[in-house]
């Protein structure tokens, strides 16, 4: 999937132009749906996340990193692309898609001469939505949903209703971290990107043994992890304690399971000689709600559960052992962080700033102010936060409200007050940022880019709970 300016490199490389880089690598690993709360290095009293907190011990935490927006699709859009939800136009799925005119983290890397794989387990991550720019390998990983879920295939899903379905609830860890492995041995001896997408901890929760009962060996109840969204009958807010606890620990257990693969990384990393010269950023897209305000699930609020999420970044002799970075970082930070530690040019056109000055201690002019929408389903929210508050504006609603985050983390106790104090603050500070979104808006290459989505796929759509009725 290479661009069409790439095309212009050619020649040069055919008259005797510089050799491809040898290195670092540099690896992105996306863990869909993980809550920053259910990890070890966050506090988290089970051990869900062993793997992933070695890395952090020997790299860096942080501690305040806010994705874009609550489901799959727009964050990732905003973290190949370093611009927000409203930026790249990505923010539903029903016939849009990521420009072409856009240049990508892939794009970026591959323009530098690197091999670009990219592995992923969902379906919101497929390259018919544009997501598979600059990737010279885009894999759907898991067997049986390839065809499925072809970007040059749209009508075959739609003649199978149950595709959505069958991927929440299959285990693919294994066949996304076999392609992406098999990839990476291939490319060991050549500078390489590789962006890897763990599915399982995306509901239903449904771990396979022994992590079906690790957290809970004892229970005998009804509750097995599946449909977790749809069934209001066994997963409702006033469900017991006891097969609420149970739930948790099917989450867990996914978790749990997909950290393993954070060890197996490690381990081949080290097996070929290349750990010390890789570049590796862990995070995930969004959280998922248990009821914290009355949902479960997320693509429905902007709350912290669902927008703060994990981020580690470890570059052995690049960044300093066991820090954390306790200002505010943003997904759409991501990229540029990964292009200065492989010392490449900053992108342009971009709103995300590299996270490195924070990296090495220096303080910031002023905390990175998070913008993080949600338009979709008939939901109309755009937040700003800040460390210390966050506002949130519901157009759908007409309604305005703020939260302040040091009293009140859980998001509560809604203030209403927006003509004095914080709130007043918060309001300007939201004002300010929508017009940045105008000015970027204008500038932009070129919003989403229609997609030819037949009747039968929008029906397949509204059939899983991806789109609304309306829509």
């Amino acid at each position: 999937m290479k661009p069409r300016w790439l095309s212009l490199l050619l020649p040069l490389a055919a008259c005797g132009g510089p050799a491809p880089p040898t290195g670092p690598h540099v690896i992105l690993v996306s863990i869909d749906t993980l809550r920053r709360d259910h990890v070890g290095c966050y506090g988290y009293e089970r051990e869900t996340t062993p793997n992933l907190d070695r890395f952090a011990r020997e790299g860096v935490r942080f501690d305040q990193e806010i994705s874009s927006t609550s489901w799959t699709l727009p964050a990732h859009a905003a973290i190949f692309t370093s611009v927000p939800d409203a930026v790249h136009g990505v923010v539903d799925a029903t016939g849009t898609a990521l420009s072409p005119a856009f240049v990508t983290l892939a794009e970026r890397f591959q323009a530098a001469g690197y091999a670009t794989g990219g592995f992923y387990g969902g379906p919101y991550l497929d390259g018919a939505f544009g997501l598979g720019q600059g990737f010279d390998t885009y894999v759907y990983a898991v067997r049986g949903q390839r065809e499925r879920f072809a970007p040059d295939k749209v009508e075959v899903w739609a003649n199978n209703p149950l595709s959505h379905a069958a991927s929440h609830h299959g285990v693919t860890n294994d066949a996304v971290y076999g392609e992406a492995r098999a990839w990476m041995e291939e490319h060991k001896e050549q500078a390489s990107f590789t962006f890897i997408h763990f599915w399982d901890v995306h509901y239903d929760f449904t771990p396979p043994p022994p992590w079906d009962t690790r957290f809970d060996p004892g229970y005998e109840g009804p509750i097995d992890g599946r449909g977790f969204v749809k069934d209001n009958v066994r997963y409702r807010p006033d469900m017991s304690k006891r097969d609420f606890e149970h739930l948790l620990a099917l989450y867990d257990g996914e978790i749990g399971w997909t950290d393993t693969f954070l060890g197996k990384l490690r381990a081949d990393l080290e097996s070929w000689g290349i750990a010390d010269d890789t570049i590796l950023i862990i995070t995930s897209d969004h959280g998922t709600e248990f009821f914290d305000h009355g949902h479960k699930g997320h693509r429905q609020t902007l709350f912290d559960e669902v927008v703060r999420v994990p981020l580690v970044l470890w570059a052995p002799g690049r960044v300093p052992e066991g820090s954390v970075v306790t200002h505010q970082t943003r997904s759409i930070d991501l990229g540029p962080t990964l292009l200065e530690l492989a010392n490449l040019a900053p992108p342009e056109g971009v709103l995300g700033r590299s996270l490195m000055p924070l990296v090495e201690g220096a303080a910031p002019e002023a905390e990175r102010a998070a913008v993080c929408e949600l338009h979709t389903l008939g939901f109309e929210l755009q937040a700003l936060r800040l460390p210390d508050g966050k506002f949130l504006r519901d157009e759908a609603r007409d309604s305005s409200v703020w939260f302040d985050l040091e009293a009140d983390p859980g998001e509560h106790a809604p203030q209403r007050e927006l003509d004095s104090g914080r709130g007043a603050r918060l309001r300007d500070s939201y004002t300010h940022a929508l017009a940045e979104l105008a000015r970027a808006i204008e500038e932009r290459p070129e919003g989403a880019v229609a997609t030819d989505l037949s009747d039968e796929l929008r029906d397949e759509l509204r059939a899983n709970g991806y789109i609304g009725e309306d829509e």
